[in-house]
């Protein structure tokens, strides 16, 4: 039984886990005793600018790693960014579009599934061929 595995192109998954990881050691440098020059003043102000910029960050770094596409014989598992997963048929798929290394599923209302290219996806040629058989036309 075959099946595929798409993670998401997120071009900003980088700097994100970036500001997740400096707010976080930001935050940890102002819990612990540790005295350190070039802070906000007040104080109290760095742990609270810190905590506020890992929550979301980190959060978002979170939901970046699991948003995936799961192709198989009986049909597509999304799991998007924020929302719940969703269960698809092929039928549910307009079209998928390929430019270069990129590739690009829309969905029949005419929206973007999902985006993704050969740098983050080996087995790209594979996936789309899959998806020709099942049905889903390609677009160049």
């Amino acid at each position: 039984m075959n099946t595929y595995k798409i993670r998401a192109d997120f071009r900003l998954a980088l700097p994100v886990a970036f500001v997740a990881v400096l707010s976080a050691a930001w935050l940890i440098l102002n819990i612990l005793p540790i005295p350190v020059e070039g802070q906000l003043e007040p104080e109290w102000l760095n742990p609270v600018v810190a905590t506020i910029l890992l929550i979301p960050s980190g959060i978002l770094a979170f939901k970046m790693n699991r948003c995936n596409l799961v192709l198989n014989e009986a049909g597509l598992v999304f799991t998007p960014l924020f929302g719940a997963t969703r269960n698809l048929t092929y039928g549910d798929i307009q079209k998928i579009s390929i430019g270069g290394k990129a590739y690009s599923i829309y969905t029949t209302d005419g929206r973007t599934l999902i985006r993704f290219d050969d740098d983050y996806n080996s087995n790209a040629s594979e996936i789309v061929t899959f998806l020709k058989s099942k049905g889903v036309k390609a677009e160049l």
